[in-house]
């Protein structure tokens, strides 16, 4: 197999990717606040439906020949601001009564975004003044999704909730939007990521296909360019770094419903994503628990640990904690971390008002503070939360994007040599 260009890879890297720390108006007018800003016309009409053990390996260090990267600088976490609450002069409730949100969502009915979306259209406007109604949209690919938030009438009524912070997203040649200047609700869930196998390969956890002459590991995406590998890129540089078989289909659907049928039918043997582990009981039972699917590795942040999921334990080790040196790390994390560092979240169009802005920051603040609402959403759709302040998100994403432009071209480099190397 070609090998890719680690000993260069490893030289361009000049900055680690700082993880952040942490998680369609109805028929009356609403008051109107003074906008900010003002954006085009949505630029597509979709259909809406309203919604009634292994041991832990010793750190791998570089390979033969490859040069280390000058030293990193240590990142300094963005100071948590203090949440602005909504002007009390502003009629949040007037403003809302009576209103429809439309939260629109870049994939196919029956996945975790989805779910969680359609748990929210129900529970989310109780801690909304005026108790607007929401409605659901699915539409479909992901970059079309986040064009029509984009192009919304900055009001607030049209919000997107989406999978990823978007930032490999905007980087694509469809995209028409800049998520620095997206206006950030909140991230519900975030930091963790897995990979997952058929019970029927002979894999233990990741080091155990280290040098294997097979059988080749396969999975599906949506990648008729390398720009569209996103955060899977690092599959591929794992797998190169490790001489693991992989196989990536390019196929024209890889959301979780379709992710489900492929795995099913045998089409991949192993699936790469970020919330599923805990979903697998509820929308899958039995799947964890018999070994028809097992861990395989765990791609979270450095740090973080799957844990049980109520049917079995992710045993596998983090990647980056037991198999990579330093150096690796901050390749891994500029490629992965753009994908983990906020799973579900809120977002919207530039230009949002800022008193509409600030109620449904505190909306979503007081929902997730709300011990059942957390609760029945977390029972509901299986994913873990790990809510993050909408003042505090804003905050990441704008740096979260900074440090991907920074390392953009190394990333291009891996980007380009993964896609011609691994996908089919």
């Amino acid at each position: 197999m070609k090998t890719l260009k680690i000993s260069a890879i490893a030289g361009a890297l000049c900055l680690l990717l700082v993880f952040v720390l942490g998680a369609c108006g109805g028929e009356e007018e609403a008051p109107t606040p003074t906008p900010r800003t003002e954006t085009a016309a949505p630029t597509a009409t979709p259909t809406t439906a309203p919604v009634a053990m292994e041991p832990t390996a010793t750190p791998t260090p570089l390979p033969p020949g490859a040069t280390p990267p000058p030293p990193t600088p240590t990142p300094v976490p963005a100071a948590t601001p203090t949440p602005i609450p909504p002007d009390p002069g502003f009629d949040a409730e007037g403003y809302f009564k009576g209103k429809t949100i439309r939260m629109m969502v870049g994939f196919n009915p029956g996945g975790g975004t989805d779910a969680q979306a359609r748990f929210m259209s129900r529970e989310w406007p109780k801690f909304i003044p005026g108790e607007p109604r929401i409605i659901v949209t699915n539409m479909t690919p992901v970059v079309t999704e986040r064009n029509f938030v984009w192009n919304s009438k900055p009001d607030g009524f049209t919000l997107g909730l989406e999978a990823t912070a978007g930032i490999f997203d905007q980087f694509t040649p469809q995209a028409q939007f800049d998520m620095r200047e997206s206006t950030m609700i909140g991230i519900t869930s975030g930091k963790e990521g897995l990979w997952v196998i058929r019970g029927t390969l002979p894999y233990g956890c990741f080091e155990t296909a280290w040098d294997s002459p097979g059988p080749t590991l396969t999975i599906a995406t949506s990648v008729p360019t390398p720009a569209d590998l996103g955060a899977d890129v690092v599959l591929g540089w794992l797998s190169d770094l490790f001489n693991v078989p992989l196989e990536i289909r390019n196929l024209a659907a890889a959301g979780s419903a379709e992710q489900y049928l492929y795995i099913e039918r045998g089409d991949t043997n192993s699936w790469i994503s970020g919330t599923i582990w805990d979903q697998f009981p509820r929308t899958r039972p039995g799947w964890t628990a018999t070994g028809f699917i097992r861990p395989f590795a765990d791609l979270s942040i450095p740090g973080f640990d799957l844990g049980h999921n109520g049917e079995a334990d992710f045993h596998c080790p983090n990647v980056a904690d037991a198999h990579l040196n330093e150096e690796q790390t901050s390749i891994y994390n500029a490629m992965r971390g753009p994908q983990v560092y906020a799973s579900k979240n809120i977002v919207g169009p530039t230009g949002i008002p800022d008193d509409v802005v600030a109620v449904l920051r505190q909306a979503l603040a007081d929902a997730m503070a709300d011990e059942e609402f957390a609760a029945s959403m977390q029972r509901f759709t299986g994913i873990k939360n790990n809510f993050t302040h909408g003042d505090q998100a804003d905050i990441e994403l704008d740096q979260t994007v900074e440090d991907f432009i920074a390392n953009k071209e190394l990333i291009d480099q891996i980007t380009r040599d993964v896609f011609n190397k691994y996908v089919r």
